[in-house]
């Protein structure tokens, strides 16, 4: 199975404190300091209820501040195709979701209000045709998943589980694990 569309959410800590309008102010910022033609745009869907919150996006990928049921944390929604194997390329997400929720915990726009839980991820693929929820397909992706948890949390053992077993979902994994480790240390540990 070659993994495309990865999608990766890094939750929130229950003590921050969610203000869209700062996140627009963040998302304008990233725009106007990019290098590159790669940020498009900004769309706001925080009058939606248990929706996509702010949305930045790129041509790449689309980064938000999610809160599908209702569950607040930041979202990584790689669009386009990934050359390597499929290590390389969780990797590569994990590394970039979490140095942009490292970037926004210090933003200075969110005023110290957010932080987000390492220790709690959904890890998904948004793309049905490559990953049916299916168990043969948690099977194969726990295979490639596993080697780059291990090297991201070290000692620190975590758990995987699929969030729904329904064939009409979106083919998701929730890892948790008890770890402390700061994003910092979870890059740093990835090789970021």
């Amino acid at each position: 199975m070659e993994l495309q569309q990865i999608n990766i959410k890094v939750f929130t800590t229950e003590d921050s404190t969610i203000n869209y309008t700062n996140f627009i102010k963040v998302f304008n910022r990233w725009m106007e300091e990019a290098d590159s033609d790669d940020y498009l745009n900004y769309a706001d869907y925080s009058h939606v209820d248990a929706g996509p919150g702010v949305l930045l996006i790129l041509k790449q990928a689309n980064y938000s501040i999610d809160n599908a049921y209702h569950e607040t944390g930041f979202l990584y929604n790689r669009k386009h195709n990934v050359e390597g194997e499929n290590g390389d390329k969780i990797r590569q997400a994990l590394t970039d979701v979490l140095s942009k929720c490292e970037l926004l915990e210090a933003s200075e726009e969110l005023e110290n209000a957010i932080r987000f839980n390492g220790s709690d991820i959904l890890f998904m693929i948004n793309n049905r045709n490559i990953a049916p929820n299916t168990t043969d397909t948690a099977n194969a992706i726990q295979a490639d998943l596993e080697p780059v948890l291990k090297q991201m949390y070290g000692d620190d053992d975590f758990t995987i589980e699929r969030t729904s077993e329904d064939i009409r979902e979106r083919f998701a994994l929730r890892i948790s694990t008890n770890s402390d480790k700061p994003i910092s240390e979870l890059i740093a540990n990835l090789g970021g």
